[in-house]
């Protein structure tokens, strides 16, 4: 039985965890050049697109990686920081939520949700898809590790595989009920209002 933070206390995402995971250099999944680049490529397709970036909903926002990148990337933009670590909440003062019921009341022109949905059980996983859909009016990033992943493109040295294991085809039925995949991780809502061209999208 994999861990379901969402009914936990969080007590996974401890400060253990995250030197393990984003600190130290022999062991880290990701850095904050890394997300830099990935940001670089987000932010420039949706500018390819013509969509706005004004405000950036993170959630699972860990180290603020991406807020750093928006810095440089998008000055203007504003960041809205969400996470689920009480430890991160303490440390870097985030906004304590969870993807899967996050309603600030308002939506947002970017979703960002990086390494998060592989954490839930299927249940709490599809309600986070659809409140994903819910605070999203222009885009989605979603980054979530796979079964085929785990097997084939992963370092598991430096990868936590205490997380449920699903086909990407999981995801991507429930995901295109609301948005079309572009890929590289990014989404478009069915209704933002652009025109892609046939090739420009994966159905």
């Amino acid at each position: 039985m994999r861990r379901d933070p969402r009914k936990s206390d969080a007590s996974h995402f401890d400060a253990a965890y995250y030197r393990r995971f984003y600190e130290q250099p022999g062991t880290r999944v990701s850095d904050q050049k890394s997300v830099l680049r990935l940001a670089g490529f987000v932010v420039s397709y949706l500018r390819y697109l013509q969509l706005p970036i004004k405000h950036v909903l993170d959630l699972g926002c860990g180290m603020g990686h991406w807020r750093s990148a928006l810095r440089q990337l998008a000055p203007k933009a504003r960041h809205h920081g969400v996470e689920h670590s009480d430890y991160l909440c303490e440390r870097f003062g985030w906004q304590k939520g969870s993807a899967v019921d996050h309603a600030p009341g308002r939506t947002f022109d970017l979703v960002v949700c990086q390494g998060v949905l592989q954490y839930l059980d299927d249940r709490s996983a599809s309600s986070a898809i659809e409140n994903l859909a819910a605070l999203s009016h222009g885009a989605l990033y979603l980054e979530a590790l796979t079964a085929k992943d785990w097997k084939t493109n992963v370092d598991r040295s430096v990868t936590d595989g205490d997380v449920h294991l699903r086909a990407g085809s999981w995801y991507l039925r429930r995901l295109r009920r609301h948005f079309v995949p572009l890929g590289g991780g990014v989404f478009v809502k069915r209704d933002c209002g652009i025109a892609l061209f046939e090739l420009e999208s994966l159905g």
